[in-house]
């Protein structure tokens, strides 16, 4: 026995140090030599871990280690949720999307399998002691993405991170709302910490520690963090409290919780969607995925497919509250994201799921809560911490209801359930009879030559090795080449940087947007048969994506003088465009421009006055439906479209100009005088305002 246990304890340490890794790097971790610094450098080191744990987890099987076993009820949902996962992803319209997902969120099957697998390798070997190390290492995550988040919220940013978020905040997870998401699942954690420390120095460190999360929680002005950080936190408080209480007042306060929280949800919901912004935006994407979903109810469209399908069914109102050009790849409710990305079904299993690993690790029994950092002698996790695992949970459900999962607020959510999962099957082994004990916590390797043993785990080191390699190296490869592209473009070297895109499409020939930004750069050199024939490799790899026809219609209109065969071919583009997002105000815009700018006044007027329609506050397609009103020599509808594009867009000589000419033409002469001067004052230089001048100046 004891040749046996002293492996067991190397390899224990071995796992739990992964785990540990796990827990630290996923939210702490930023690779500053790839475009995709935050999420998918994420998912890629994640993975990796997970797949090495994995086989951490297969040696240990091999040799008979100990275990924790998970319910039957458990087991049975794992299984059906991954099947339902792969059946999703092999029944989506674009396979390769759902499987690896997209560049920027990396969310496809891989990455979800990843997860379930690290929720049964921890679960099932994680122990008391090293589920309450694991919850202070999450803890103390806290700090460095604290500190970093108050320098950037003053004004500093000591590193050179890159996100579209219009917040500063991006700390290293990318963006504010994700930051005040983290912070507020660690909220019952470190409340948990404080509760069950045995010294006040511990338990003051840690109160402080919980109004620096707070505090940079109201920093982020994340509306989901603050929700989500209530729901912690009230939960913890009842679930701590309520142990106490006769049974009728715990039922009357649970129940009085959940119909304070559904009113003010319901208010929040309310006051947001008449206020515009964020919540407006929400219920608008809300309405269109629930339209969107009714076609693939039961399987869904597969993981990260939803940008490419949600231009089908894009509200054009949107651009209201979302603003113009934004692509939605998420329903920002997880509810909505999982049914659409693998079924109603999948999601139902999800929830019973998790719903039954809660209700079995709150039932399990509780050990004396008091700690000190040194030493975990305790094999039973505490009830506060218990709590904090069920509040956490809790609190990002809820909080997901208007926001979505990244890497890390995913990996901790699954830790927590590995946790909740681990107590419940400990208490379940103490609960049965000794003899049985006995033979769960120590069986014999399984029944098998050692050659056979060996062999076994050398194929699946092997597989793992090559695993992490193909989606995983081979994906930060590609990154790194994409991000000397970028910088060799910004520095004007654009055949150094159709290089190292080139290299980007070699390590990942299935990923469009390389292959979009080769064929872009390609055609800035003059390479337009190179440029199309990439192009088209990008649109046969996502034939659903509206932009990239876009952008294949701007490669053609480059070459449209003087062959109009070129010219059509842009509009065919545009027009396959439409097709595929046919309230997407921009599209009409652009394919407007292109006819105007190619004579096609009739096609010109029609497509702008459609952009208009689409999105009522933007000034270029009014101004662009008032130059082709004006050829038309209809000047009354020219003045409206010229007016509305200064008013929406006061900075631009050229429509203050086209305003002019209007005036000019109706013989307001006093009023051409005082709109070219504005034109002028934009731009003195500016040819044709000049031009219109001179003119005036003899009238």
């Amino acid at each position: 026995m004891q040749a046996r246990l002293a492996p067991d304890r190397r390899l224990y340490r071995w796992q739990e140090a992964i785990w540990l890794l796990i827990a630290l790097l996923t939210p702490l971790f930023v690779n500053l030599w790839v475009e995709q610094q935050f999420e998918a450098s994420k998912i890629w080191l994640l993975r990796t871990l997970v797949w090495a744990l994995a086989l951490l987890w297969l040696g240990g099987l091999l040799r008979g280690s100990r275990t924790v076993p998970l319910s039957s009820t458990v087991r049975g949902l794992l299984i059906a949720l991954v099947l339902i996962l792969v059946l999703s992803t092999f029944q989506s319209p674009n396979r390769s999307i759902a499987i690896h997902g997209t560049l920027d969120r990396a969310g496809g099957l891989l990455t979800q399998l990843s997860y379930l697998l690290l929720f049964v390798c921890v679960a099932t070997r994680i122990n008391a002691r090293s589920s309450r190390r694991l919850l202070l290492f999450v803890v103390f995550t806290a700090v460095p993405i604290c500190g970093l988040g108050l320098a950037q919220a003053a004004g500093w940013q000591p590193a050179p991170l890159f996100t579209d978020a219009r917040s500063p905040m991006t700390t290293t997870l990318g963006r504010a709302n994700f930051t005040g998401a983290y912070l507020a699942l660690l909220l019952p954690i470190t409340l948990a910490a404080a509760v069950s420390a045995t010294t006040h120095r511990l338990r003051w460190s840690f109160a402080a520690l919980v109004v620096l999360d707070l505090s940079v929680i109201a920093l982020t002005h994340a509306r989901a963090a603050w929700i989500a950080a209530v729901v912690g936190i009230g939960v913890f408080v009842w679930l701590s409290a309520a142990p106490r209480w006769p049974s009728r007042v715990r039922w009357l306060s649970a129940l009085g919780g959940i119909a304070t929280l559904g009113a003010a949800l319901l208010l929040i919901l309310q006051r947001g969607i008449a206020g515009g912004g964020s919540i407006a935006a929400r219920w608008t994407i809300w309405r269109a995925s629930i339209d969107l979903l009714r076609p693939h109810l039961w399987l869904g469209y597969g993981a990260d497919t939803l940008e490419l399908f949600f231009p089908a069914v894009y509200p054009p109102q949107l651009v209201y509250s979302q603003g113009r050009g934004v692509v939605v790849d998420r329903a920002h409710n997880w509810l909505l994201d999982w049914s659409l990305n693998h079924g109603i079904v999948a999601t139902l299993v999800l929830i019973a799921l998790v719903g039954l690993i809660v209700h079995q690790g709150r039932q399990q029994p509780t050990a004396p809560e008091q700690f000190s950092l040194p030493s975990f002698a305790e094999q039973r996790l505490g009830r506060h911490w218990v709590a904090a695992c069920v509040a956490s949970v809790c609190a990002m459900l809820v909080g997901n209801l208007f926001l979505f999962d990244v890497a890390a607020t995913a990996t901790l959510f699954w830790l927590l359930l590995s946790i909740l999962a681990a107590a419940a099957g400990a208490a379940q082994s103490r609960t049965e009879s000794n003899t049985q004990a006995r033979t769960q916590a120590a069986r014999s390797p399984l029944p098998m030559p050692a050659w056979a043993g060996w062999s076994a785990l050398g194929a699946g080191g092997v597989i793992v090795v090559w695993a992490a390699w193909q989606f995983n190296a081979r994906p930060l490869l590609a990154d790194v080449s994409s991000r000397r592209g970028t910088i060799l473009l910004s520095q004007g070297n654009h055949a150094a940087a159709l290089a190292q895109y080139a290299e980007s499409v070699r390590y990942q020939p299935h990923r469009a947007a390389y292959h979009v930004a080769e064929a872009l750069t390609a055609a800035e050199l003059g390479d337009y048969e190179r440029a199309e024939e990439t192009m088209r490799a990008a649109i046969a790899l996502r034939p659903n994506d509206p932009v990239l026809y876009t952008q294949l219609a701007a490669i053609h209109a480059a070459q449209a003088n003087g062959a109009p065969e070129r010219l059509d071919m842009a509009y065919d583009a545009y027009e396959a465009a439409i097709s595929l997002g046919p309230t997407i105000a921009l599209t009409f815009r652009h394919y407007a421009d292109l006819a105007l700018r190619s004579g096609d006044v009739a096609l010109a007027s029609n497509r702008a006055e459609r952009a208009a329609d689409l999105d009522e506050s933007d000034g270029v397609s009014y101004g662009i439906l008032g130059w082709a009103r004006l050829e038309e020599h209809e000047l009354l509808a020219a003045q409206r479209a010229f007016e509305q594009a200064v008013r929406w867009q006061p900075g631009s000589a050229d429509f203050h100009l086209g305003l002019a000419t209007v005036y000019k033409q109706l013989g307001r002469l006093d009023a051409a005088r005082q709109s070219l001067q504005r034109s002028l004052a934009i731009d003195p230089a500016y040819a044709p305002s000049l031009s219109l001048q001179i003119e005036l100046q003899g009238q």
